[in-house]
């Protein structure tokens, strides 16, 4: 969890900033996610995310994530993600996972390029406590940058109020940008939420990004 990780100064957060767990849509389920990310400079990101349960335990996930500035608003390319969770305890004990993403990225002001993310899924849960790491990595698939760079991130959250759990997550960006998060997890209505703000540890991280993911299950 000391190596956590997130955005960088010049081109504020990234799209998606969740530390992945044990969570699936359920098999022939459908979920849509809303990611909101803002940084003390950047512009607002919104990414919707529309997952569908192709198989018991495995999820495949399609993103469309834009930006807003102060004098525009710009799609950032497209994403398709596959994830498998190992069947287990879903209230104790270990589990595992991967998560395998492929990119298009067309961030703001920068070249486009395609780009790939695997990310390792190991949970623990005991009791009230949930910790999670996602020791990932990723690799640009075109353009002149093609080198493995580490991305990963982690999450230790307890479980004080019914559904509700107040947590700490930890990411590092591929620039090596570090940021904590103080993060609540709980439930409107039916829906998951995330709510997370984070502060920026290095001369290249963000001074602040709040974020929230908003989970319907349909």
């Amino acid at each position: 969890m000391a190596f956590a990780c997130a955005s960088t100064l010049a081109r504020g957060a990234p799209n998606e900033i969740k530390v992945f767990t044990d969570e699936l849509a359920a098999y022939q389920g459908q979920t849509l996610e809303t990611h909101a990310n803002q940084a003390s400079r950047g512009p607002l990101r919104l990414m919707p995310e529309w997952s569908y349960g192709i198989a018991p335990n495995w999820e495949l996930s399609l993103q469309l994530p834009f930006a807003f500035s102060t004098d525009r608003a710009a799609n950032e390319g497209y994403r398709a993600e596959l994830q498998y969770i190992a069947p287990h305890d879903e209230e104790r004990g270990l589990y595992w996972g991967i998560n395998v993403e492929l990119a298009r990225e067309a961030q703001l002001d920068e070249r486009h390029f395609w780009n790939a993310e695997i990310i390792p899924i190991v949970g623990w849960r005991v009791e009230r406590w949930h910790v999670v790491a996602n020791p990932g990595f990723e690799r640009a698939l075109t353009g002149s940058g093609r080198v493995v760079r580490a991305t990963p991130a982690a999450k230790a959250a307890y479980r004080a109020l019914a559904s509700n759990a107040f947590g700490v997550e930890l990411y590092r960006d591929a620039d090596g940008a570090r940021t904590i998060y103080g993060a609540w997890d709980g439930k409107v209505g039916k829906s998951d939420i995330n709510v997370g703000i984070g502060r920026g540890v290095g001369s290249n991280a963000e001074r602040w990004v709040l974020k929230t993911i908003y989970e319907i299950a349909f």
